[in-house]
């Protein structure tokens, strides 16, 4: 059996973009739906709303300053519902700057 051969065109070097490039370029051109440093959200959640709350409500996902929780249970929906606006200024205070405008909450698995 005679293996069939692929010729691949090489790209001229000019051609090339930097990897480092491209990624910064996407982190600041405003092409992504978060900041990269939104992440800080998920590292201070149990800080902000406690390990009880945190045992049973986590962070799922943000775009566009809309940050998704999802709960174990509608008994925690209801409970975090109650306290939406509290933990939306806590967890801003606590991030230094307006990353989150609003707190969506859902039932699902964690």
């Amino acid at each position: 059996m005679q293996q069939a051969k692929i010729h691949l065109r090489k790209r001229p070097r000019s051609d090339l973009i930097p990897i480092g490039d491209v990624i910064a370029s996407l982190m600041t051109d405003g092409t992504l739906p978060y900041r990269p440093d939104d992440v800080e959200i998920w590292r201070v959640w149990k800080e902000v709303v406690g390990r009880t709350y945190a045992e049973n409500a986590q962070p799922s996902k943000i775009r566009k300053k809309q940050l998704t929780v999802t709960v174990t249970d509608s008994v925690w929906l209801q409970e975090l519902t109650f306290y939406k606006e509290t933990i939306l200024e806590k967890l801003n205070r606590k991030l230094g700057r307006k990353a989150v405008d609003s707190i969506e909450i859902r039932v699902g698995p964690r």
